[in-house]
């Protein structure tokens, strides 16, 4: 596991609405600051990135793939919802859709899209097993090991037996032997140029993990008959982590 360092999202640079910190990750204050400019820059979803709204539809049509006809299903941290705005409008006959998130202020377009009914604050829907699957979309790398297995295991008890929850995971480790000798050079010549102040690595954003180190979180987190791989398209290269409840 390794931490990784950013400067935008979304075309909104970080240090346009924060003191941006290589040394401590961001706070609810930070990400509440960055959705008001994202809100502030952007009227839709239909004035994003045309390249990050196309991989996030690849990776809804892929989830569908995951899933049985009429199946109910939880996305939890789901951020700004694209993924679940595009599953909604395009597949709400095939998937019974609900969402979980942490951050409010980022759900304002996806309220205009989702019944009420369908989004979920907190731990509301973690009481009783309800979901045949609960998949996590770029949210590992927010939290830490003992906060991912903690999370992962509390969303066992919302699912059904043999049931599944997938991760897909938008800062996933290659730990090749070349790409581990390039990536540590670099990382090493961007501290120390930090330290001379010639160089900004920005906003301690959050983790990189490898394969062997997600199946380890799965496992400790009391899951089974594990399966990975990765959506492969023109488009992207996303790692998917998936396991089952016993």
């Amino acid at each position: 596991m390794k931490r990784f360092y950013q400067t935008e999202w979304q075309n909104i640079p970080f240090n346009s609405f924060a003191n941006c910190s290589s040394k401590q990750f961001p706070d609810a204050l930070f990400y509440n600051s960055f959705y008001h400019a994202l809100f502030e820059k952007y009227a839709s979803y239909a004035e994003l990135d045309t390249e990050w709204r196309l991989t996030k539809e690849e990776i809804a049509e892929w989830l569908v793939t995951r899933l049985a006809e009429g199946g109910r299903v939880l996305s939890v941290g789901c951020g700004l919802g694209y993924i679940e705005q595009y599953l909604w409008r395009k597949h709400s006959n095939l998937i019974d859709l609900h969402v979980q998130d942490y951050a409010s202020d980022a759900l304002r377009w996806l309220r205009q899209v989702l019944p009420p009914d369908r989004i979920h604050h907190g731990e509301s829907c973690q009481s009783h097993p309800q979901f045949h699957m609960i998949y996590l979309s770029a949210v590992d790398y927010a939290l830490s090991d003992v906060a991912l297995v903690k999370l992962l295991s509390e969303l066992r008890h919302a699912l059904m037996e043999n049931c599944k929850v997938i991760m897909i995971s938008a800062s996933f480790l290659d730990e090749s032997p070349t790409r581990r000798i390039i990536q540590t050079a670099t990382d090493t010549a961007k501290w120390l140029l930090e330290r001379l102040t010639l160089y900004n690595r920005g906003q301690l954003w959050g983790w990189q993990r490898s394969k062997q180190e997600y199946k380890a979180l799965m496992i400790e987190a009391g899951y089974s008959n594990i399966e990975d791989g990765f959506i492969d398209t023109a488009n992207q290269h996303s790692y998917w982590i998936e396991g089952r409840t016993p």
